[in-house]
């Protein structure tokens, strides 16, 4: 199983899964989310961490086994730089797609301007139409009463 925690944020990591069907080392911390009791495993470097479940995401902290001395959660020199330098990268990639999504944002946020003034400008050509439909059926009303008078002028001079 990969045991390497992928920092999600600056202190954060992700818990791995041990479902996966990846092998569980000896060395993993193996405990159940407090929240939705999802199984999940991590390395026990990761101990007393707060991470997010793989499942619920939700922030739960890995336990620390018995007989462990936080002293033992320490990594060795090399491993702290290894993991130095892997955090660096991720906070890398991480800025790296902050700003593409700032730049996706501001495109929608152009995009919702642009297409409210559309909205706007389609408003008041509906409002225009339908002042113009009501006096087109006004006009059809007075037409419709001045044919009606006409006829019953025209009824009453076929009778005389």
């Amino acid at each position: 199983m990969d045991t390497s925690l992928q920092p999600v944020n600056p202190g954060e990591r992700k818990v791995a899964k041990p479902e996966s069907g990846d092998e569980i080392r000896s060395t993993d911390v193996v405990f159940d989310c407090p929240h939705c009791g999802h199984n999940l495993c991590v390395d026990f470097h990761g101990a007393g961490l707060i991470l997010n479940c793989t499942e619920c995401s939700k922030e739960v902290q890995v336990p620390i086994p018995e007989g462990m001395n936080v002293d033992d959660l320490d990594l060795a020199p090399e491993q702290t730089l290894g993991q130095l330098f892997q955090t660096r990268r991720a906070l890398a990639r991480a800025d790296k797609r902050i700003a593409e999504l700032e730049e996706i944002v501001a495109s929608l946020k152009d995009r919702r301007s642009v297409l409210e003034k559309s909205r706007m400008t389609t408003l008041h050509h509906y409002a225009e139409l339908s002042s113009m439909c009501q006096a087109v059926q006004h006009s059809q009303a007075e037409i419709t009463g001045t044919v009606n008078k006409m006829l019953e002028i025209i009824a009453a001079e076929q009778q005389h």
